[in-house]
């Protein structure tokens, strides 16, 4: 086989390596917000320090995909509300793992505002009851 042939194989190897680390759809990365925001809500109700820490942890890498993804687009209000959001639930993380569940719980609270601001100014749902974002 000729050079050129295993050139093109490594090429292509290395984009289809680069495609996985590429980032989910924006859309995917919500439903993902929400399921585990609820769960969060849940466990924390539960006072279920385990699972409240296990959902802050995958809620604050899901806000760091959202960060992401609205620094692509420099907008400033979005970028904000997710860095808001990783904040504060890497401090629910920190307090269900310290067993408080009062600072679990009013943290737990505050996370919807971030929700708010950024779906308020960013979101508009179109006539067939789907959402289109407005970077």
């Amino acid at each position: 086989m000729s050079r050129h042939y295993f050139l093109l194989v490594a090429v292509l190897v290395a984009s289809i390596g680069a495609g996985a680390a590429q980032a989910r759809p924006y859309n995917v990365i919500m439903k993902d917000v929400a399921t585990v925001s609820g769960a969060l809500r849940k466990s924390v109700e539960a006072s279920d320090f385990a699972a409240s820490a296990e959902h802050a942890q995958r809620l604050e890498r899901l806000f760091r995909e959202t960060e992401d993804f609205w620094t692509k687009f420099k907008t400033k209000d979005a970028i904000d509300a997710a860095v808001g959001a990783k904040e504060l639930s890497a401090s629910i993380a920190a307090a269900a793992t310290a067993k408080d569940a009062p600072k679990m719980k009013t943290a737990t609270s505050g996370l919807g505002r971030f929700c708010t601001t950024c779906h308020d100014s960013h979101r508009e749902q179109m006539p067939d009851k789907s959402y289109r974002i407005r970077p």
